[in-house]
Parts: structure tokens; C-alpha cells; sequence
């Protein structure tokens, strides 16, 4: 089969190539316990929810100087930790579990369009903001001008320390025949990123969903009551790394654990 460059759609606006260098982006990764059955439900075949039933939500935005060739860009995602694909930070002695993304909002066509064409990932429009009064923070992620998600936190310029490694994410990239009802193209995809973080003191007060009725997402807001299972507030730098298949779900559509 000859490879022919891909060109962006359409081929006369610029689009950035993998990989992508962001750089000090402020984020807000809190870890949260979901319903491990609404988990599963995000899931393609072959990967399983971690036992720990946890959704990283990572909350962030940065100017356009902060990034290789995105331009400025506010982000929120949601992402399912799955058994099995652990990555490894702290020179090897911090185990961190796999990464799907559910779903994954951007203020940013350019990145969007990244996000969905080059890594599968479920790229939608929507905007984070960050109110910052004293020491609290109030992290909001709007979809078509409504607050759908806020986390309320207590942070500080008080540093804890330094994190380096890789973080393994996964996306299911699809496109579909052209007549429709099935899929042309459908592989999970292996996403390393590696990343350093300047990591501050705070901690999670409060996670709420908002989200307009009937909204799937709203299936994984936290389980009552609230049980934080991680925090990670600093300054990150990471790339949108170049992606690998590790299965083609046209070949075999229903895998054993992967």
C-alpha cells in the first residue's frame, strides 16, 4: 500500500504534525471514584476498568507561546484508569495506571481537529475558565456557554517537589464507511507521553457535575460521597506524542483482555 502525506482537512489551513511540546501548563488532574459499571460502558472491548474505579480529570489552559504549534487553547478532559497499561514516573518507582479518554473538550478547532484526525481522540468544543480568589480556585469547564463541570480547590505557590516519567494514554480512532453504519477504520491507539511537573501543596473541596440533561458524561461524575483518589497541581510540561496502533478492531472486533 503506498503512504501518501497527510494534509489536514482541508489541505490549505495549517495543521501542526505530531509530535506537539506543551510547556508550564497550570493544571488542575484530580483522581476521582466513579461507578465502575459507567466505567466499563466507556471502555472499547478488550480493556477493563483499574480497580480503583477512578476518572483523571485534568483542567488547563495556556498562550499560544506555551505550545510548539497549537496557539493558545483551554482544555478539560475525562479519562477512565484501565487495568494493565501502567506507566512508570519517579525514576521507576511510581506505577501509574493506563488512561482512556472518554471525552474531551477544547476551545481550540486547531487542536480539536488535531486531537480527533491524528489520535482518535473524542474532541468536542467547550471552554475551561479559572477563578483564582486568595487561595481558592474555582476550575469551570462550559459547553455551548453553560457550566457543565466546576472543581473547587485550595491551592498555594508552596512547592512539594518534582515528578518526571510517562503517562500511557488510549483512544478508540474511528471513521466511518462512507454510506454509513459501519466503520471504515477502528483501532485502539497507544498514546506515551512522557512529562515533568513542578508540583504545589493544595487539595479538592468540592466536584460538581452540571451537565444538560441527558448528557452521557454526566455518567461519570464522582460517586457520593466525593472520595478524591489523587491530586496533581503544578506546572507540566509534556508532548501530544506520536501514537501506535495496538489493535485493529476490523480484525478482530471482540479481543480477549488487550
Amino acid at each position: 500500500m503506498t503512504k501518501v502525506p497527510y494534509r489536514g482537512m482541508p489541505p490549505t489551513v495549517w495543521a501542526p504534525e505530531a509530535p506537539q511540546l506543551i510547556r508550564d501548563a497550570r493544571m488542575v488532574i484530580v483522581g476521582y471514584q466513579a461507578d465502575r459499571e459507567a466505567l466499563q460502558e466507556m471502555l472499547p472491548p478488550g480493556l477493563v476498568p483499574h480497580e480503583n474505579n477512578t476518572v483523571q480529570m485534568n483542567m488547563y489552559d495556556i498562550e499560544a507561546d506555551q505550545s510548539s504549534g497549537f496557539g493558545g487553547f483551554s482544555l478539560t478532559y475525562l479519562t477512565v484508569e484501565i487495568d494493565g497499561h501502567d506507566s512508570l514516573a519517579a525514576d521507576g518507582a511510581m506505577a501509574i495506571p493506563g488512561r482512556y479518554f472518554a471525552y474531551y473538550w477544547n476551545s481550540s478547532q486547531r487542536v480539536i481537529s488535531y486531537a480527533r484526525e491524528s489520535s482518535g481522540i473524542p474532541a468536542m468544543l467547550g471552554t475551561r475558565t479559572a477563578e483564582l480568589e486568595g487561595s481558592k480556585l474555582t476550575s469551570t469547564l462550559s459547553i455551548d456557554n453553560s457550566a457543565a463541570i466546576t472543581v473547587s480547590a485550595s491551592v498555594t505557590d508552596t512547592p512539594v517537589g518534582n515528578l518526571g516519567g510517562h503517562l500511557n494514554y488510549y483512544s478508540h480512532r474511528q471513521i466511518p464507511e462512507p454510506s454509513g453504519g459501519y466503520a471504515a477504520l477502528s483501532q485502539l491507539i497507544e498514546l506515551p507521553l512522557p512529562f515533568t511537573v513542578k508540583l504545589f501543596d493544595a487539595s479538592v473541596d468540592d466536584i460538581t457535575f452540571t451537565m444538560p440533561d441527558g448528557h452521557p458524561a454526566a455518567k461519570l461524575a464522582p460517586t457520593t460521597p466525593l472520595n478524591v483518589t489523587s491530586l496533581l497541581y503544578g506546572d507540566v510540561t509534556f508532548t501530544y506524542s506520536m501514537g501506535r496502533v495496538i489493535h485493529d478492531y476490523l480484525e478482530d472486533p471482540d479481543p480477549g483482555n488487550l
